[in-house]
């Protein structure tokens, strides 16, 4: 399948771990398909394969075989189906809520990059308590989703973090929340992040986490391993990352994320969790679908400073 049909074609099969750059790696999850498309990205997703995923067995990390190459890659979060996404705006906001209390429990304000900022709701709270808000966003349609939404109260720019070219050590706090599992160098990501901080300053990240409960009793089948997670964090090799990338850990953490009934027992039944899609058909039929609930998918949220 060609790029025009939304297909990855280009990428390599990892040798080493790219965090630690060891060659001593072992299969960590077995699994056919995989291939990161535009029907595999997404809360819009219809293909929900995550291929194999590696453990390095030097520093536990984990991650995805396959590295795409960073230009498909790009274009493919660029022309991203942002349906399903938009129509759980309810809980999202509910979540960037959370997002901005755990943030302000170390810092109360000051200038703020959202990178990976989506359509914008983790923006849109900080500004209105008193942030002053950028947002970086590779998507065009939720960039301009973004931009809406802030009405004129920050910055969104439409483009990759390296396209974006923000002035070093010019903000007091980044977030990254659900965007280093998505890269394909979280420690070259995560250290041109660092870069962008005024000394002192703050960076938050939230990740799936492969050493959660939910991890580990659902295997296979736990809905956050997908084709378009290159990377499984623990809070150990998060902390590693963070540590190679000059930022100084302070805190670790985990909130839930609000979704829909009908969105959670829809994601679940993708994955094959008995009984949820009999609940999915059933919901869709009344209001308790739309009711919003908050979930522990087996995340981590992290708190570093720059030094």
């Amino acid at each position: 399948m060609t790029l025009e049909q939304g297909t990855v074609t280009t990428g390599s099969s990892l040798q080493r771990c790219p965090l630690c750059a060891g060659s001593d790696i072992e299969v960590h999850l077995e699994a056919t398909g995989g291939a990161l498309a535009h029907d595999a990205l997404g809360s819009s997703r219809t293909d929900v394969g995550h291929g194999k995923v590696l453990r390095c067995r030097g520093c536990g990390f984990v991650f995805s075989e396959f590295r795409p190459a960073d230009e498909e890659l790009h274009t493919l979060y660029r022309e991203m189906n942002p349906t399903v996404y938009e129509k759980e705006a309810q809980g999202r906001l509910k979540t960037a809520q959370r997002h901005l209390k755990m943030v302000q429990r170390h810092i109360a304000g000051g200038r703020l990059v959202d990178v990976g900022c989506a359509s914008g709701s983790f923006l849109k709270v900080a500004a209105e308590a008193g942030w002053t808000v950028t947002g970086v966003e590779p998507s065009e349609t939720l960039a301009n989703y973004a931009k809406k939404l802030l009405d004129g109260r920050g910055d969104v720019h439409c483009a990759t973090l390296q396209q974006a070219k923000l002035q070093p050590q010019s903000f007091d706090a980044l977030t990254l929340f659900d965007v280093l599992e998505h890269v394909t160098d979280p420690l070259a990501f995560l250290t041109e992040c660092a870069s962008l901080l005024k000394p002192g300053g703050y960076l938050f990240a939230n990740v799936p986490d492969i050493s959660s409960l939910q991890a580990r009793v659902l295997g296979g089948r736990w809905p956050l391993l997908l084709a378009e997670h290159l990377n499984y964090f623990d809070r150990t090799t998060l902390k590693r990352c963070g540590d190679a990338a000059g930022l100084r850990w302070i805190a670790f953490d985990r909130r839930p994320a609000s979704f829909t009934v009908e969105y959670v027992l829809y994601r679940l039944s993708q994955h094959g969790i008995p009984g949820s899609s009999l609940g999915h058909r059933m919901v869709q039929e009344n209001s308790l679908g739309s009711m919003c609930i908050p979930v522990y998918l087996g995340e981590t949220f992290a708190a570093w400073v720059r030094a």
